[in-house]
């Protein structure tokens, strides 16, 4: 980063603090600004001045930024952004729900066993979900996108409401509210600079996106999945699982994340087999009644904690 960028972003930053939009500001940079704005008025002032005109906040911010940058108080801002992104963690375990919510506005429910890291800036919201399901709820603001990273790709949004479910192989969002954008770069083996592969989504759409081997290489996809209303999409924030024809093996892993017994499959035959119905979190013997054969199924006992959701507000 060179000086001058270095000043634009200390002015960006001061300015935010100025004009009571500190909280939309990264952790970091809140921290080090409010300091530094304390040390500057540590210095003893006048006992008389003459009256002086009016001096906008964004002014104020500008002169700070300078000093800011010209006496390297901070050196926070002249780091890569690999080494302050992500920093707020929050991850959910057996049978937990969470509901987080973030400094602009919006908020993120995390499913069981899920992950999500949080990286707010002055020019975007970046969100990495590595793992498990979530549903984001986007407060609008067109000057900075929301962007969900996940192992195979991405998801940008403005403001909007979305549930991005992350697998070993691929990743899936089903979209509740607006549209979104999907994107992931196609690294195909011994190929050339890559361009992005994207795709629109809108409202009730359901959209699968990941890697597959192709010739040798790994090759990015996006496929369009079956469309899904907006209440089944969502119906596990409120402690139900709705399934339409998945596997039964994916139901039970499913099933498996809020379970107070573990399901088993005890015939792998029926692994395939497709599945329909609505139970409740938790509630393992009513997939009994939703498969032809209810002796391919175990119910074991498993020592875990009713499922719950917690609450969370970011600082």
């Amino acid at each position: 980063m060179n000086d001058r960028d270095l000043g634009h972003r200390a002015e960006a930053v001061f300015d935010a603090l100025l004009t009571g939009r500190g909280g939309d500001l990264h952790p970091a940079d809140r921290q080090e600004a409010t300091a530094f704005w304390g040390w500057l008025g540590d210095f003893e002032r006048p006992a008389e001045a003459p009256a002086v005109r009016r001096v906008w906040p964004a002014r104020v911010a500008a002169l700070a930024a300078v000093v800011f940058a010209t006496i390297g108080v901070v050196t926070w801002f002249t780091h890569p952004a690999a080494e302050r992104d992500f920093a707020q963690h929050y991850a959910t375990s057996h049978a937990e729900r969470r509901l987080i919510r973030l400094a602009d506005g919006s908020t993120v429910t995390l499913a069981a066993n899920s992950r999500v890291e949080i990286s707010y800036t002055p020019t975007e919201r970046r969100l990495r979900l590595s793992g498990g399901e979530a549903l984001f709820k986007v407060a609008h603001n067109a000057a900075r996108p929301f962007i969900v990273e996940t192992p195979h790709g991405e998801v940008k949004a403005v403001g909007t409401a979305f549930d991005v479910a992350v697998a070993a192989r691929e990743a899936e969002v089903t979209v509740v509210e607006g549209v979104i954008r999907i994107a992931l770069r196609d690294s195909a083996h011994n190929t050339r600079a890559s361009e992005p592969i994207e795709k629109l989504a809108r409202k009730g759409e359901r959209v699968a996106f990941g890697m597959t081997t192709r010739d040798g290489g790994s090759v990015g996809f996006i496929r369009q999945a079956s469309d899904l209303d907006a209440d089944s999409a969502t119906a596990w924030t409120r402690g139900q699982l709705v399934f339409r024809g998945e596997p039964l093996r994916d139901v039970i892993a499913k099933i498996n994340l809020y379970a107070r017994d573990r399901v088993v499959l005890t015939d792998p035959k029926a692994g395939s087999m497709p599945v329909f119905g609505i139970i409740d979190q938790g509630d393992t013997a009513a997939i009994r009644d939703l498969i032809a054969n209810p002796h391919a199924i175990a119910i074991e006992p498993l020592e875990a904690p009713t499922a719950t959701l917690s609450k969370t507000a970011e600082h």
